[in-house]
């Protein structure tokens, strides 16, 4: 009995000991990534500028994909017509048409997506210095970009929004 008495006063003491420890508040943010990409202005004026960037290269290649398949089935219209040698000779110059427009389209989409990350990689340090500045100003603990809930009073994804204007 004096041994039970003995643990439930560490017990106790433990508790009471630890309570003011977490009387401390710890507060936490989640900041919605996709969102704040999706929705600030920063990121929609990048991705205008990078499809204004890219129209006229993508609209090269479609005029070249045009002609490709206008060339194609003038190919197979007159196949039944041509002899083994001109259809020997239009065979290569189409594939060698498509290979040539196969290679600038991995190209473009190289090009594309290496500007696109490049662009990304500038908001979200932007956003990375203002999530760092609410935090310290707000008094955050932790700032997490994921979570399966969040109240309202602890996402700062507009607060980054508004201010990525």
């Amino acid at each position: 009995m004096k041994k039970a008495s003995l643990v439930l006063a560490g017990l106790c003491a433990g508790l009471a000991f630890s309570s003011g420890v977490c009387a401390q508040t710890f507060k936490v943010g989640v900041v919605n990534v996709d969102r704040l990409l999706a929705e600030s202005g920063q990121a929609k004026a990048a991705r205008a500028k990078l499809e204004s960037a890219f129209k006229t290269r993508d609209a090269d290649l479609a005029k070249k994909a045009a002609s490709i398949r206008s060339k194609n089935e003038q190919y197979e219209k007159d196949y039944p017509t041509l002899t083994d040698a001109q259809r020997a000779t239009r065979e290569k110059v189409l594939k060698q048409e498509v290979n040539q427009f196969e290679s600038e389209r991995a190209k473009f989409e190289q090009d594309y997506a290496n500007e696109q990350n490049a662009m990304m990689q500038s908001l979200l340090s932007k956003a990375d210095g203002l999530i760092k500045g609410i935090a310290q100003k707000e008094g955050y603990d932790l700032v997490v970009t994921e979570a399966v809930f969040v109240k309202a009073e602890f996402d700062l994804t507009q607060k980054l929004i508004d201010g990525l204007k």
